[in-house]
């Protein structure tokens, strides 16, 4: 039987030669130019011409297939399928995500949940809803994960506000009982007002995740008060405090055209506070976006081009494609297992986390809190319900999604953010894809660029030479 360039091979050109990537098993192999040329043409009598040696590593690696593409395509929907439910069997942890209240102090114009605030904002969550979900209904929303295992998250609106100060310290009352890890989204303009909870093990907040749009200037005329007054120092300031009390701080970058040339000098500035360099202080930057709510994206990048307006700024900084890089840096030491295991995207098919918001409603995706459509279901003092979206959204991977099958780097990606595919499609099992290839494939080869810089010996891969008959 012939062979066949697998449908899920990527090629990724270096300097003076070429990655081969296998979207299935995670497979790198450094080849020549001249080889690559030839897999990439597709061309069955130059793929004939290669040497027997050569045909049998490619085989071997997964780069070439004597299936046929139906036979192969079919192939990956089984193997995708029995690893997604691998994957499920595996997790034993669980989260949740304590949404205090739908109020916030602030009126940033691209806030996905702007929608909320006219009548959902009056209502706080209560000490009492944190009893019943911890004394009596933590196993029932998160099955199989146990106490120990859990980590809580608050969220908001802004889960700082005074009003939510009891219930706050109630939940934290409960981590430090159980031994659980705590983390927050917060715009940290009133962390400062109960700064006593931050700070490492459990019964504090450990961990915090701040953004900041851009240089002072644009910051404070973007993340506002509706009164207007600038919140920029104010932000900076709380940071420091909670670097202090040894908190860990994630500084989330809003970027869009307009702030990307001030990125320098808010490097600049978070340098010189202390903060950029900080053993608890880590920073990357990340495109605006809009998915559920109707906001002004005249000015959005994608994630490709904020990476490369990040890398020609010259500074040292994550995005996207270094994330990404981060992320796969693994593959060129994997010896053996699982090479690629992303069957699906987020928190929204998993359900192993799951936002708790103050009616008691139960959602799989923060951004979709506070849509009553997207509730998965409900926990009162009779119990919780799940409704049918909760298992509706447990079958959106990889091996339900058609288009995904075909991708090459499907098992790299899992299917993008299901919020943003059906609100850009209409269809949650249809993929919105944009530039995420190229994110992955970028991000790959800066991941082996950086390995060969630290250490070129260990980051040699197994090379498949071209035969001297084939390409002398």
């Amino acid at each position: 039987m012939g062979k066949h360039i697998s449908r899920y091979l990527n090629i990724v050109d270096l300097e003076n030669s070429a990655l081969l990537f296998n979207g299935v098993n995670g497979c790198l192999d450094e080849v020549p130019q001249k080889l690559a040329e030839i897999l990439r043409s597709g061309d069955p009598e130059r793929l004939g011409a290669l040497g027997s040696g050569e045909i049998d590593l490619l085989t071997k690696r997964g780069h070439l297939t004597s299936l046929s593409p139906a036979e192969e395509l079919e192939r990956f929907k089984e193997f995708s399928a029995v690893l997604h439910k691998r994957q499920e069997r595996a997790i034993r942890t669980g989260g949740i995500m304590l949404l205090m209240s739908y109020n916030c102090n602030l009126a940033c114009k691209y806030c996905y949940q702007q929608e909320h605030r006219p009548h959902k904002s009056r209502a706080v969550m209560t000490p009492e809803l944190v009893e019943n979900i911890f004394e009596k209904n933590l196993s029932a929303i998160i099955p199989g994960a146990k106490r120990k295992d859990f980590s809580v998250s608050f969220y908001g609106g802004e889960p700082f506000l005074p009003a939510n100060e009891a219930t706050i310290r109630k939940a934290l009352s409960y981590t430090k009982k159980y031994g659980m890890k705590s983390s927050a989204i917060t715009n940290a303009t009133m962390v400062d007002k109960m700064a006593d909870i931050f700070g490492e093990g459990p019964g504090f907040v450990n961990r915090v995740q701040i953004s900041l749009d851009g240089c002072r200037e644009l910051h404070d005329q973007s993340r506002i008060p509706a009164t207007g007054e600038a919140t920029y120092d104010k932000i900076v300031a709380n940071i420091s405090m909670l670097l202090k009390r040894k908190t860990r701080v994630s500084v989330r970058l809003n970027l869009d055209r307009r702030t990307m040339a001030t990125i320098p000098q808010l490097v600049k500035d978070l340098k010189e506070r202390g903060i950029l360099g900080n053993r608890y202080a880590s920073i990357y930057a990340s495109p605006l976006h809009d998915n559920l709510a109707a906001v002004d994206a005249t000015n959005f990048l994608d994630l490709a081009e904020l990476s490369s307006q990040v890398f020609d700024l010259g500074i040292d900084l994550e995005h996207p494609v270094s994330l990404r890089a981060n992320e796969m840096s693994y593959l060129f030491s994997l010896e053996k297992g699982l090479g690629l295991t992303h069957t699906c995207f987020c928190m929204q098919t998993m359900q192993r986390t799951l936002v708790v918001d103050p009616f008691g409603d139960l959602y799989a995706c923060f951004e979709e809190a506070g849509y009553p459509q997207f509730r998965v279901g409900h926990i009162s003092e009779a119990g919780v319900e799940f409704f049918l979206l909760h298992d509706t959204y447990k079958t959106r991977h990889i091996a339900n999604m058609d288009e995904c099958l075909k991708c090459p780097v499907a098992l790299a990606c899992g299917g993008q953010c299901g919020v943003r595919c059906r609100a850009k499609t209409g269809d949650l099992f249809k993929p919105y894809c944009q530039d995420i290839k190229r994110v992955i494939l970028d991000g790959l080869k800066l991941a082996y660029q950086k390995r060969r810089e630290q250490n070129a010996d260990s980051c040699r891969l197994p090379q498949v030479e071209p035969s001297p008959s084939t390409h002398g």
